[in-house]
């Protein structure tokens, strides 16, 4: 007899450019997931960086509107306080 387990189907991936899974945001992120939503997700390495498998759609519109937003923040233009030469 063949013993089946259980897969969630994957609504979508998200792959983090230039990030591994060790990235501390991405553990930071990873943690906050499964202390809300229980872990339904899984990492994996991409061609670029590291790649995130949902299983709920929910979840995946989250981690992409808070990537995007650590992306704004990343590149966010700082203002210097010297004078324009």
């Amino acid at each position: 007899m063949v013993k089946r387990r259980k897969e969630d189907p994957i609504v979508g991936v998200l792959e983090f450019e230039g990030r591994t899974s060790e990235d501390p945001e991405i553990v930071s992120w990873l943690a906050e997931h499964k202390a809300q939503n229980g872990g339904k997700i899984r990492l994996g390495q991409g061609s670029k960086g590291v790649r995130v498998a949902f299983s709920k759609e929910a979840d995946m519109a989250a981690w992409k509107a808070r990537s995007e937003q650590a992306l704004k923040q990343a590149k966010s233009p700082r203002t210097s306080s010297g004078s324009n030469r």
